[in-house]
Parts: C-alpha cells; sequence; structure tokens
C-alpha cells in the first residue's frame, strides 16, 4: 500500500473522529453564556476492545476529552495517582498533535507530576498510590510553574477544538476501570463548571478491525525500509500525522505482507530491563532502563487496527506482546515469531519463543509491526536515541544487541536450529 493512500485512510478516520467528537453536546454556563464546556469529561475511551484504531497499545487506555478554546479559559485537572505502570496528562491542538508554548510542554508525565500537600508521588517517592494532584491547563503557562501545562498553542482562536488525554498502562490488577479518572473543572472569568464523568465509553461493540468511530493516541511513522534480507526494523519520520502521539513514546516499524507456507517472520534482541511489577515505582530507577516496552502487529489498512484473532473458545488474542508476557532466555535475549494461529502450538514449542499473530480475517493485507520504547530516554540504547531517518542501520548502530534484528524464515529450520540459524544471514 502507497504512503499516499495510508494518509488517505488516516485521513478518513481522522475526520470520521474530529466529526464525532464536535457533535458532542456541550454545556453553556447560564451565568455566563460563553464558557463553554464538556456535558461529561473523558467520554472517549480507547482501548483495542472499544476502538481499534490507530496502532492501539493493548497494554494501554486513553480517555479524552475535547473541549472548546476560549479567551480566559482555565481547566483544572484534580485526581489520584494510579496504581499502574505509568500515566500521563497530554494537550492536544486542533490538529491532534502535542506542543510547546513558552517553553512548556502540553504533556506532563506521570513521575513529574508534583502531589498536593500532604500527598506523595509513588513515582517520585516510595509510596502506596492514591495520593493527589492538581494540575492546571492554562493559555500562559510558563518556564518554573509546578503542575502547568499551555491550553493550547499561542495565537490559537477561540472556538478551535482542543483534547486532553489521560493515559494509563497495565494497571496492577488487570482492570482499567479501577484506574481514577480525574475532576475536569473548566474556569471562566469567575464562573466555573465541573462536568460529570461520563458514564459509557463511544463504543461497546466487539473488537473489530474495521472501526472507524474513536480516537487514538499512537504516534508512529511508518517506515519503508527494506534490505535484501526482508524486512528491517527502522525509526521513521518524527511527524506524527495528526495520530495523537504520546511523546513519551519511540517507535521502530517494519511492514510486511505475511509470508505463505511454512514460512515466519523471527525477530530477536536483547530485552531491556523494566520494572518488575506494574505498581508505581520511583522514576528514573537504578535496576530499569526503560519504562514500558512491547511489540504490536497491525494491519495497514485504514483505520490501522492491531490485529485481534478470534480463538476456538471464543477468547480474543491481540497483537501485542508486553515486556512482561514475553519470554526471555538465559541470556536476557527475547525471540519473536510471528506466525498465523495454525501455527501456534509449533511456535510455542520452541524454547524461548513468544508467539505472535499474523491476522486471520486479512491473511493477505499488509501489515504494520512496531516495537516500542516507553520513556528511554535516559538509556543509550533505546529507541528514543534513534534518529529518524528511515535506515536500520542507524536504529542498529545505536541500539546494539537491543535491535530487533528480523528475518524471514522456514518454521522448520527454526525449530530444528534454533533462531540464530534465521538470522545469521540478515
Amino acid at each position: 500500500m502507497s504512503t499516499s493512500r495510508l494518509r488517505r485512510g488516516w485521513s478518513l478516520s481522522l475526520t470520521t473522529i474530529t466529526a464525532t467528537v464536535l457533535a458532542m453536546p456541550a454545556l453553556a454556563s447560564a451565568a455566563t453564556p460563553t464558557l463553554i464546556t464538556p456535558a461529561c469529561a473523558w467520554r472517549l475511551e480507547t482501548t483495542p476492545s472499544t476502538a481499534n484504531v490507530a496502532f492501539p497499545d493493548s497494554g494501554a487506555t486513553y480517555w479524552t476529552t475535547p473541549f472548546t478554546v476560549q479567551d480566559g479559559l482555565q481547566v483544572t485537572v484534580s485526581g489520584s495517582y494510579a496504581d499502574a505502570r505509568y500515566t500521563s496528562l497530554t494537550v492536544y491542538d486542533s490538529s491532534r498533535s502535542p506542543f510547546m508554548t513558552n517553553g512548556v510542554s502540553s504533556s506532563l508525565p506521570d513521575y513529574l507530576t508534583a502531589p498536593d500537600a500532604g500527598s506523595i508521588n509513588p513515582w517520585q517517592q516510595t509510596a502506596v498510590p492514591g495520593g493527589h494532584f492538581t494540575v492546571t491547563l492554562s493559555p500562559n503557562a510558563a518556564t518554573g510553574e509546578t503542575n502547568t501545562v499551555p491550553l493550547a498553542p499561542a495565537g490559537t482562536r477561540s472556538g478551535r477544538t482542543g483534547y486532553l488525554i489521560y493515559r494509563a498502562y497495565l494497571p496492577a490488577d488487570g482492570n482499567p476501570s479501577s484506574i481514577p479518572l480525574p475532576t475536569l473543572t473548566f474556569d471562566q472569568n469567575g464562573t466555573s463548571v465541573t462536568p460529570p464523568v461520563c458514564g459509557s465509553t463511544l463504543s461497546s461493540d466487539p473488537p473489530t478491525t474495521t472501526t472507524t468511530t474513536t480516537t487514538a493516541a499512537a504516534g508512529a511513522r511508518v517506515s519503508s525500509a527494506a534490505d535484501s534480507a526482508g524486512p528491517q526494523f527502522a525509526r521513521g519520520s518524527s511527524g506524527t500525522g495528526g495520530l495523537f502521539p504520546n511523546p513519551d513514546n519511540a517507535y521502530l516499524s517494519e511492514k510486511l505482507t505475511p509470508p505463505t507456507g511454512n514460512t515466519v517472520l523471527v525477530i530477536r534482541g536483547k530485552a531491556p530491563r523494566t520494572p518488575q511489577s506494574n505498581d508505581p515505582i520511583p522514576w528514573p530507577s537504578a535496576t530499569s532502563d526503560i519504562r514500558y516496552w512491547s511489540l504490536c502487529d497491525n494491519l495497514a489498512i485504514p483505520p490501522l487496527p492491531v490485529v485481534v484473532n478470534t480463538l476456538p473458545d471464543g477468547s480474543l488474542d491481540y497483537g501485542c506482546r508486553a515486556d512482561y508476557r514475553t519470554r526471555l532466555d538465559a541470556t536476557g535475549y527475547y525471540t519473536f515469531v510471528v506466525g498465523t494461529e495454525a501455527q501456534r502450538s509449533a511456535i510455542e514449542n520452541i524454547p524461548g519463543a513468544t508467539f505472535v499473530p499474523f491476522s486471520s480475517a486479512a491473511p493477505t493485507a499488509q501489515h504494520i509491526l512496531l516495537f516500542r520504547n516507553l520513556l528511554g530516554g535516559g538509556f543509550e540504547e533505546s529507541v528514543q536515541n534513534v534518529p529518524s531517518d528511515n535506515r536500520p542501520a542507524s536504529a542498529a548502530a545505536v541500539m546494539k544487541d537491543y535491535y530487533p534484528r528480523s528475518a524471514l524464515c522456514s518454521l522448520t529450520i527454526l525449530s530444528a536450529d534454533g533462531p540464530q540459524a534465521c538470522l545469521r544471514s540478515s
């Protein structure tokens, strides 16, 4: 599929998203008619099971509140620190991109969110989750202010749409509904409105690979780089194409059409260290290189869903494998084997191999594999430090043993001789 065709698909999906959020009911204060607020907060919830679009990670949940930029508007976000591997708040402009205003980022990760008086941030000090924080979205955010992020880029006209996204990765109890959603208070000219939290998600339909109405939070630019050994991972352009990118994530990508017959895709590299539990830990950490990493298999068909296969017992197999679901060998290396559900049993019998599915519903469609690193900038071999030049050699030079080398290989050879036999000539 051509890049222009993919971009047209993204545009169609995001046009639908924008139409959806702009059609949502707004609440105008009777005392101050110019104050426009959402009827409820966190109306849009994005997971592969509620809204499968734009490269979602099945380990993450994204809640979105669209809002109207207005002169003098300020939004107060009051919340509790969640019991999860990672959380963040990010404001996006009308083009669905993060931004800087007066040198202040529109994104605030958990470990940089200062606690309220009497509370402790468990990503700053060892503590039980549940302490409180207060963040202000202000049109005049300035460097040095605590817990203040810009409401909109400088010069944004009143009436434009902005978006606030709250992200959570890997809730400790495995249940995203246990994450406490922050309270939002909209203030303008002495009038305040606090919309209630919405009572339902955008969609309760079963997961599908053709969902087109939602928001999303991925930010990868697909690389088309390849060499004679087959597809190879590279970091693409830093442009995000309006896909609500998470500034704390960085991606390598490769794309391919699933091979036929007995051939599978083998991906091998050294695993960076990550937290051993999903409870918050002080960050940065001396015992972890990055906060989270994963490999996800997605379809290159708009709206760019993650692969979802229905298994014989009726359960769903999502095409993501997070760090904690990845087998490692005695030397700390992972071996992903991407194949069909029919090949699963043989693949899982290979020592140290982690099965990743191709799509059962679209076996001949082009797939896009994304290798994510979250909060890895302080780790020299992380994806964050790879130049965005679409060159596998650049990624390999930076990441060294941590680079995910890949090759197409006969499952028979892989089973008999191991992944090194498949990767030897790549």
